[in-house]
């Protein structure tokens, strides 16, 4: 098992220039281009710039400056949460078929957790169509399997945390915006989808709306106690999928079905 899990670290750590590549063009839709780019001037680092760890301590081309945090940050984040999926789904040697689509999701809310940091957006060119391949997912992949209560546990999983993260953004739109709304969609799919009693369900996802504003919460807080000055606009989108993350981690124990 833990051969596994080491080759799934070592395959996000291997995936994570190219998800950065994602991040660093997502949001202005760029074309996607095998380099990175200097967060500072924008300027082409070559290919070299996608080797892991090597190309975490290069100096831009352009203006000489350290070439940022947001590429190693993305490569190690990557490794950990496919490793961490890797211990959630492989058991004794054997691999849980649902480990791909989560390791999916799981580079998704990577690249989205950066760009919302960055920049306060979940760009719709990525929530859109993961929502969509997630649909598909639950729809064609789980009825193929004959697996009805899983649809309908996904379904609800995204109706309880969308509709929740839905009500926020009505009642105080500026402290939850529409990205926020979409990207609970999103989760709540994938937070339902790991087990199929409903009672459960909803559990999983209430106490993955309680650890991402516990989460989120404690973050505004250090931040402004940091900052010392005026409230600062924390990005809500990292909270929300680190909380979900955790609980689709633990879900056998919540559920009362792990070892």
């Amino acid at each position: 098992m833990m051969l596994i899990v080491a080759g799934l670290a070592i395959l996000g750590l291997l995936l994570g220039p190219s998800l950065g590549i994602v991040v660093d063009r997502a949001v202005d839709r760029l074309r996607p281009a095998a380099e990175h780019r200097c967060v500072h001037c924008q300027h082409p680092q070559g290919p070299g710039s996608l080797i892991p760890v090597v190309g975490w301590f290069r100096t831009c081309q352009g203006c000489d400056r350290y070439t940022g945090w947001r590429y190693p940050a993305v490569d190690v984040t990557t490794a950990i949460v496919f490793g961490l999926l890797g211990v959630r789904f492989v058991d004794d040697g054997s691999i849980d078929w649902k480990l791909w689509p989560y390791l999916a999701l799981g580079a998704v809310l990577v690249v989205l957790s950066v760009i919302d940091i960055e920049t306060h957006l979940l760009p719709n060119v990525l929530v859109w169509p993961a929502i969509g391949v997630s649909l598909f997912l639950v729809f064609v992949v789980s009825g193929e399997l004959g697996d009805g209560d899983a649809i309908t546990a996904a379904l609800l999983g995204g109706a309880i945390f969308g509709g929740f993260i839905g009500a926020a953004h009505l009642v105080h739109e500026q402290g939850m915006g529409r990205g926020d709304v979409k990207l609970a969609l999103l989760l709540g799919l994938f937070v339902g989808w790991v087990e199929t009693d409903l009672f459960v369900v909803t559990r999983l996802v209430l106490y993955a709306l309680f650890l991402a504003l516990l989460g989120g919460g404690l973050v505004g807080l250090a931040v402004n106690a940091i900052r010392r000055r005026g409230r600062a606009e924390i990005p809500f989108g990292p909270a929300l999928a680190a909380g979900s993350l955790a609980i689709i981690l633990v879900s056998p124990a919540i559920a009362g079905t792990g070892p």
